[in-house]
Protein backbone atom coordinates (compact mmCIF):
# COMPACT_ATOMS: atom_id res chain seq x y z
CA UNK A 1 0.00 0.00 0.00
CA UNK A 2 2.87 2.51 1.17
CA UNK A 3 4.81 1.63 -1.88
CA UNK A 4 1.57 2.03 -4.14
CA UNK A 5 1.20 4.95 -2.90
CA UNK A 6 5.07 6.23 -3.58
CA UNK A 7 5.13 4.97 -6.90
CA UNK A 8 1.82 7.89 -7.64
CA UNK A 9 3.24 10.74 -5.87
CA UNK A 10 6.71 10.73 -7.46
CA UNK A 11 4.55 9.75 -10.82
CA UNK A 12 2.44 13.18 -10.15
CA UNK A 13 6.12 14.73 -8.42
CA UNK A 14 4.50 15.57 -5.45
CA UNK A 15 7.91 15.13 -3.69
CA UNK A 16 6.54 16.37 -0.19
CA UNK A 17 4.29 13.47 -0.32
CA UNK A 18 6.67 11.28 -1.58
CA UNK A 19 9.18 12.40 1.47
CA UNK A 20 6.50 12.03 4.11
CA UNK A 21 5.79 8.48 2.17
CA UNK A 22 9.47 7.69 2.43
CA UNK A 23 10.14 8.48 5.95
CA UNK A 24 7.13 6.25 6.94
CA UNK A 25 8.79 3.10 5.38
CA UNK A 26 11.97 3.99 7.09
CA UNK A 27 10.33 4.87 10.30
CA UNK A 28 8.57 1.50 10.22
CA UNK A 29 11.59 -0.60 8.61
CA UNK A 30 13.22 0.91 11.98
CA UNK A 31 10.83 0.30 14.31
CA UNK A 32 9.92 -3.50 13.03
CA UNK A 33 14.14 -3.98 13.79
CA UNK A 34 14.27 -2.61 17.37
CA UNK A 35 11.07 -4.64 18.16
CA UNK A 36 12.91 -7.72 16.99
CA UNK A 37 16.08 -6.75 18.75
CA UNK A 38 14.38 -5.77 21.97
CA UNK A 39 12.43 -8.95 21.62
CA UNK A 40 15.53 -11.35 20.86
CA UNK A 41 17.56 -9.44 23.94
CA UNK A 42 14.21 -10.53 26.37
CA UNK A 43 14.60 -13.96 24.91
CA UNK A 44 18.76 -14.10 25.44
CA UNK A 45 18.17 -12.94 29.11
CA UNK A 46 15.42 -15.42 29.59
CA UNK A 47 17.41 -18.19 28.42
CA UNK A 48 20.36 -16.89 30.79
CA UNK A 49 18.44 -16.87 33.69
CA UNK A 50 16.89 -20.14 32.99
CA UNK A 51 20.33 -21.48 32.39
CA UNK A 52 21.75 -19.99 35.78
CA UNK A 53 18.56 -21.96 37.44
CA UNK A 54 19.58 -25.09 35.84
CA UNK A 55 23.01 -24.77 36.81
CA UNK A 56 21.47 -24.41 40.41
CA UNK A 57 19.93 -27.24 40.36
CA UNK A 58 22.93 -29.10 39.38
CA UNK A 59 24.95 -28.01 42.09
CA UNK A 60 22.53 -28.76 44.59
CA UNK A 61 22.05 -32.25 42.94
CA UNK A 62 26.41 -32.90 42.87
CA UNK A 63 26.46 -31.50 46.47
CA UNK A 64 24.31 -34.11 47.21
CA UNK A 65 25.93 -36.73 45.26
CA UNK A 66 29.69 -35.67 46.37
CA UNK A 67 28.31 -36.17 50.05
CA UNK A 68 27.06 -39.48 49.50
CA UNK A 69 29.83 -41.07 47.73
CA UNK A 70 32.57 -39.78 50.31
CA UNK A 71 30.56 -41.47 53.19
CA UNK A 72 30.06 -44.55 51.03
CA UNK A 73 34.15 -44.46 49.92
CA UNK A 74 34.80 -43.38 53.49
CA UNK A 75 33.19 -46.88 54.63
CA UNK A 76 35.38 -48.80 51.51
CA UNK A 77 38.52 -47.48 52.45
CA UNK A 78 37.80 -48.58 56.13
CA UNK A 79 37.00 -52.29 55.00
CA UNK A 80 39.99 -52.55 52.77
CA UNK A 81 42.13 -51.45 55.25
CA UNK A 82 40.81 -53.89 58.04
CA UNK A 83 41.08 -56.56 55.37
CA UNK A 84 44.57 -55.66 54.62
CA UNK A 85 45.75 -55.35 58.19
CA UNK A 86 43.93 -58.90 58.63
CA UNK A 87 45.67 -60.39 56.01
CA UNK A 88 49.02 -59.46 57.10
CA UNK A 89 48.25 -61.03 60.92
CA UNK A 90 47.94 -64.23 59.62
CA UNK A 91 45.59 -64.99 61.89
CA UNK A 92 43.26 -67.97 61.16
CA UNK A 93 40.76 -66.08 63.15
CA UNK A 94 37.19 -66.06 61.94
CA UNK A 95 37.54 -62.58 62.29
CA UNK A 96 40.36 -62.29 60.12
CA UNK A 97 39.29 -64.65 57.13
CA UNK A 98 35.51 -62.57 57.21
CA UNK A 99 37.79 -59.24 56.94
CA UNK A 100 39.57 -60.43 53.99
CA UNK A 101 36.97 -61.82 52.43
CA UNK A 102 34.95 -58.65 52.86
CA UNK A 103 37.69 -56.57 51.25
CA UNK A 104 38.22 -59.30 48.53
CA UNK A 105 34.55 -58.48 47.27
CA UNK A 106 34.49 -55.05 47.68
CA UNK A 107 37.33 -54.63 45.95
CA UNK A 108 35.95 -55.72 42.84
CA UNK A 109 34.72 -52.13 41.96
CA UNK A 110 35.35 -49.18 42.76
CA UNK A 111 33.57 -45.72 43.67
CA UNK A 112 33.34 -43.09 41.60
CA UNK A 113 32.21 -39.64 41.21
CA UNK A 114 29.53 -38.57 38.67
CA UNK A 115 29.15 -34.44 37.96
CA UNK A 116 26.30 -33.47 36.13
CA UNK A 117 27.00 -30.52 34.35
CA UNK A 118 24.96 -30.01 31.31
CA UNK A 119 23.86 -26.30 32.49
CA UNK A 120 27.49 -25.70 32.88
CA UNK A 121 28.76 -26.16 29.35
CA UNK A 122 25.78 -24.59 28.08
CA UNK A 123 26.56 -21.59 30.24
CA UNK A 124 30.76 -21.63 28.87
CA UNK A 125 30.10 -22.52 25.47
CA UNK A 126 26.92 -21.14 23.92
CA UNK A 127 28.17 -17.63 22.23
CA UNK A 128 24.56 -16.40 22.76
CA UNK A 129 24.96 -16.92 26.64
CA UNK A 130 28.16 -15.81 27.01
CA UNK A 131 27.14 -12.41 25.33
CA UNK A 132 25.32 -11.85 28.33
CA UNK A 133 27.20 -12.41 31.00
CA UNK A 134 29.97 -9.49 32.44
CA UNK A 135 33.97 -10.12 32.33
CA UNK A 136 34.01 -11.57 36.24
CA UNK A 137 30.71 -14.03 35.28
CA UNK A 138 32.57 -15.51 32.28
CA UNK A 139 35.74 -15.91 34.60
CA UNK A 140 33.95 -17.39 37.13
CA UNK A 141 32.02 -19.97 35.42
CA UNK A 142 35.05 -20.68 33.54
CA UNK A 143 37.24 -21.35 35.82
CA UNK A 144 34.53 -23.57 37.45
CA UNK A 145 33.96 -25.67 34.23
CA UNK A 146 37.92 -26.34 34.06
CA UNK A 147 38.09 -27.52 37.63
CA UNK A 148 35.14 -30.08 36.69
CA UNK A 149 36.67 -31.48 33.61
CA UNK A 150 40.60 -31.84 35.35
CA UNK A 151 38.70 -33.61 38.24
CA UNK A 152 36.37 -35.60 36.73
CA UNK A 153 39.07 -37.11 34.48
CA UNK A 154 41.12 -37.18 37.63
CA UNK A 155 38.22 -39.34 39.37
CA UNK A 156 38.06 -41.67 36.51
CA UNK A 157 41.51 -42.11 36.48
CA UNK A 158 41.57 -43.17 40.23
CA UNK A 159 37.96 -45.08 39.83
CA UNK A 160 39.46 -47.49 36.56
CA UNK A 161 43.50 -48.21 37.80
CA UNK A 162 42.14 -50.63 40.86
CA UNK A 163 40.54 -52.82 38.01
CA UNK A 164 42.69 -52.91 35.56
CA UNK A 165 43.75 -56.71 37.17
CA UNK A 166 40.92 -59.31 38.09
CA UNK A 167 41.28 -60.24 41.57
CA UNK A 168 39.33 -62.85 40.70
CA UNK A 169 42.33 -64.51 38.96
CA UNK A 170 44.37 -65.20 41.81
CA UNK A 171 44.66 -68.86 42.58
CA UNK A 172 44.28 -68.23 46.28
CA UNK A 173 40.48 -67.02 45.69
CA UNK A 174 37.50 -69.22 44.76
CA UNK A 175 33.81 -68.42 44.14
CA UNK A 176 31.93 -69.01 47.14
CA UNK A 177 28.41 -70.02 47.12
CA UNK A 178 25.33 -68.07 45.20
CA UNK A 179 23.31 -65.80 47.47
CA UNK A 180 20.55 -62.85 46.44
CA UNK A 181 21.67 -59.17 46.44
CA UNK A 182 19.08 -57.02 46.83
CA UNK A 183 19.19 -53.75 45.32
CA UNK A 184 17.60 -50.66 43.29
CA UNK A 185 19.47 -48.34 40.86
CA UNK A 186 17.64 -45.34 39.89
CA UNK A 187 14.52 -46.51 41.05
CA UNK A 188 14.95 -49.70 39.01
CA UNK A 189 14.75 -53.45 40.64
CA UNK A 190 18.51 -54.82 40.20
CA UNK A 191 17.97 -57.93 42.53
CA UNK A 192 20.46 -60.77 41.66
CA UNK A 193 21.76 -63.90 42.27
CA UNK A 194 25.09 -63.12 43.11
CA UNK A 195 28.18 -65.14 43.85
CA UNK A 196 30.80 -64.08 46.37
CA UNK A 197 34.68 -64.62 46.24
CA UNK A 198 36.33 -66.30 49.10
CA UNK A 199 39.27 -67.20 50.32
CA UNK A 200 40.34 -70.96 49.58
CA UNK A 201 43.31 -71.09 51.67
CA UNK A 202 43.96 -70.08 55.32
CA UNK A 203 44.92 -66.36 56.03
CA UNK A 204 47.68 -67.96 57.40
CA UNK A 205 48.54 -69.24 53.88
CA UNK A 206 47.15 -66.25 52.21
CA UNK A 207 49.50 -63.84 53.77
CA UNK A 208 51.93 -65.11 52.14
CA UNK A 209 50.73 -64.31 48.62
CA UNK A 210 52.37 -60.79 47.88
CA UNK A 211 50.05 -60.32 45.17
CA UNK A 212 47.17 -60.36 46.73
CA UNK A 213 48.26 -58.00 49.43
CA UNK A 214 49.34 -55.51 46.89
CA UNK A 215 46.28 -55.99 44.89
CA UNK A 216 44.09 -54.27 47.86
CA UNK A 217 46.95 -52.32 48.15
CA UNK A 218 46.46 -51.32 44.98
CA UNK A 219 42.92 -50.11 45.53
CA UNK A 220 43.23 -48.54 48.63
CA UNK A 221 45.77 -45.84 47.73
CA UNK A 222 44.07 -45.26 44.31
CA UNK A 223 40.42 -44.81 45.95
CA UNK A 224 41.72 -43.17 48.91
CA UNK A 225 42.62 -40.18 46.24
CA UNK A 226 38.82 -40.07 45.42
CA UNK A 227 37.60 -38.27 48.62
CA UNK A 228 40.22 -34.98 48.34
CA UNK A 229 38.80 -34.82 44.35
CA UNK A 230 35.80 -34.88 45.88
CA UNK A 231 36.65 -32.19 48.52
CA UNK A 232 37.81 -29.99 45.75
CA UNK A 233 34.55 -30.23 43.50
CA UNK A 234 32.16 -29.55 46.13
CA UNK A 235 34.23 -26.36 47.28
CA UNK A 236 34.13 -25.01 44.17
CA UNK A 237 30.43 -26.04 43.63
CA UNK A 238 29.63 -24.45 47.16
CA UNK A 239 31.39 -21.07 46.06
CA UNK A 240 28.92 -21.11 43.27
CA UNK A 241 25.94 -21.74 44.63
CA UNK A 242 26.60 -19.20 47.44
CA UNK A 243 27.41 -17.00 44.18
CA UNK A 244 23.75 -17.23 42.73
CA UNK A 245 22.26 -17.00 45.89
CA UNK A 246 23.85 -13.82 46.44
CA UNK A 247 23.32 -12.97 42.96
CA UNK A 248 19.43 -13.26 43.06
Amino acid sequence: MILRRLSKHMGEQNWLAVGLDFLIVVLGVFIGVQLGNWNGARADRAAYKDALDRYRAEIVINLETLAAENANMMIGLGAIGEGIDALQSCSDSDDATAAVNRAINLSLGTFGISVRDSALRELTTSPRLLALKADDERRRLSDTAHIVEVYSREATFIETIPLEKRLQDNPLIRVGAPDIVQTRYFGQDFSRVNRRLELAVPVSIACVDNALIKDLFTWERWQAAQPAVGRILAERFQEDLDWLDARS
